[in-house]
């Protein structure tokens, strides 16, 4: 006599809930979800439990331009695909899972890419140092992005983004009609971090300033950290980014290799396939912080079990140890250069630098070709 077979699908709700709440990774809480529609049912924010993620790599068409692909390093492929239409022909920054959109008449705006819920935020027009007759268009005003917190956690969330020519610090909080600028000038940012309350931005000379906006003072930032004695770029050939990792601040200094025919002009020659330049990482160097002992830093070559996450996401690092695929002591990047993308875009590379050996390798094939939005970490949230 044949054993009958029990009926995935007729299992009981508590205990979908129950196995549901076991789930750490948001990849897998999907697959969850996909399996019928009683377990469909119970996959809810409100039943997922776990708490840091590897962010997935999203990548777009020229060919789809409403298309979203999500590659997912852990499984080695594309792990969802969704239809955007509220994405097309805009750049997109990345900050806690959600997207900071910005079109070419400059309407900003906050899009969840999953939930699809969206946030109108001030025009770009009503940054103080915003100029009609610009040299670029309007998706090149906005650098880099980061939430303090999560709309859908906190209503008391702030957006702090690096903007303009000369790399300015602006933020907006729900209710404002315009973007607040923090008083600095002739210091272009970097990259920026929310960190124990206050968030921190990277200058190009590798000083660190900070800034409260709960304070008295909002706009006024202070010296956090001076440059790292060891470091003595310009800038010019490097990016900076600044990151948290299990608590600690770590600025990684990513130096570029630029194509022979560079020029002054920033272009190429005319004969070149531009889809085939990129500007390739040689090295990355990183610093870690001692916030509370005078701001100094120290060169270390060892992220230990962490890998950290680079590109025009809000920097992340995470545990890889807890996440199989995923290599420890590694910083994983999307391999682009803003200056050159937007005079056509090229061919982007992603890659992975090993701290320990300085050797790159590459962490996915397939590659974006959209200028527009080239390819972008997403740290999964919600659905």
């Amino acid at each position: 006599m044949k054993k009958k077979m029990r009926n995935w699908a007729e299992l009981p709700e508590d205990l979908l809930v129950l196995t549901a709440n076991k789930i750490t990774l948001f990849e897998d809480f999907l697959s969850f979800s996909g399996v019928c529609r009683s377990w469909h049912s119970v996959a809810i924010n409100d039943n997922f439990k776990g708490s840091e993620q590897i962010p997935w790599l999203m990548l777009s068409d020229k060919d789809k331009p409403d298309e979203r692909k999500f590659v997912s390093l852990r499984k080695g492929g594309v792990i969802r695909t969704v239809n955007l239409p509220e994405v097309r022909g805009k750049r997109c920054l990345e900050t806690l899972g959600w997207l900071v959109t910005i079109a070419e008449d400059g309407e900003i705006n906050l899009l969840h890419p999953f939930t699809r819920v969206q946030i109108n935020l001030p025009h770009v027009t009503t940054f103080k140092d915003y100029r009609r007759k610009r040299r670029y268009d309007n998706t090149s005003f906005i650098h880099k992005a980061v939430l303090s917190s999560r709309p859908e956690e906190s209503k008391d969330y702030v957006l702090v983004v690096i903007h303009g020519n000369c790399g300015h610090l602006g933020y907006w909080r729900p209710g404002d009609e315009s973007w607040t600028d923090v008083k600095i000038s002739l210091l272009y940012f970097r990259d920026i971090i929310f960190h124990e309350g206050l968030f921190y931005g990277v200058v190009g000379r590798g000083f660190v300033f900070a800034f409260n906006v709960w304070g008295p003072d909002p706009t006024q930032p202070w010296i956090a950290l001076h440059a790292p004695y060891m470091y003595e770029g310009t800038a010019m050939k490097e990016q900076l980014f600044i990151v948290e990792s299990k608590g600690v601040v770590l600025m990684v200094i990513r130096y570029l290799s630029r194509p022979y025919f560079w020029d002054a002009n920033h272009y190429v020659p005319d004969n070149t396939n531009r889809s085939r330049v990129d500007y390739r990482t040689c090295r990355l160097q990183v610093f870690q912080a001692a916030l509370r002992e005078q701001g100094q830093w120290l060169e270390i070559t060892s992220l230990g079990d962490n890998a950290v996450f680079l590109g025009d996401n809000a920097s992340v690092s995470v545990d890889a140890s807890r996440f199989p695929g995923i290599k420890a002591n590694c910083i994983y990047y999307t391999d682009e250069y803003w200056e050159f993308r937007k005079r056509g875009g090229v061919l982007r590379h992603t890659g992975i630098y090993c701290l320990e050996d300085g050797s790159k390798s590459p962490c996915y094939e397939e590659e974006s070709f959209n200028p527009i939005c080239p390819p972008l970490w997403v740290n999964p949230s919600s659905f």
